[in-house]
């Protein structure tokens, strides 16, 4: 990663995943992070404060995070349509897998995953490589 601090969004209901997915950025040096609850939120915070990557969750109430990254994808209110997306869930199927990517996701994880295999998702979308991680 370059030298200009890293600004990342977590978009998750669950206080619990947070704290999963916050150790995992800080792991890759990212520090400067914020949290929503769900896409509504995230939307209006990414306005405001920007992000050079997103970790969401699908299922969410208010927004999820489908429609989130549709609307991101969509530059919606000048937001970077670039930004690095990773979408999360727990009720995962190849016809999820194939929805995500065509809304626009840069990475689809399963849960549960490791803390390592995030890691190695943020890493690979920071740095530009989409699709399917492989297994470690």
């Amino acid at each position: 990663m370059n030298d200009k601090k890293k600004r990342a969004v977590i978009v998750e209901d669950s206080a619990q995943m947070r704290g999963l997915i916050h150790m995992a950025l800080n792991a890759t040096g990212i520090g400067d992070i914020i949290e929503a609850e769900n896409g509504a939120v995230a939307i209006d915070l990414i306005k405001s404060w920007g992000a050079d990557i997103v970790i969401m969750d699908w299922v969410m109430d208010v927004m999820d995070g489908m429609e989130c990254t549709r609307r991101i994808r969509a530059g919606i209110d000048g937001i970077d349509p670039q930004t690095p997306i990773i979408l999360l869930t727990g009720q995962a199927s190849k016809d999820s897998e194939a929805a995500a990517y065509a809304a626009g996701a840069d990475l689809f994880m399963e849960k549960p995953f490791s803390l390592k295999q995030l890691h190695a998702g943020i890493v690979r979308a920071i740095n530009g490589r989409k699709g399917e991680l492989q297994s470690a």
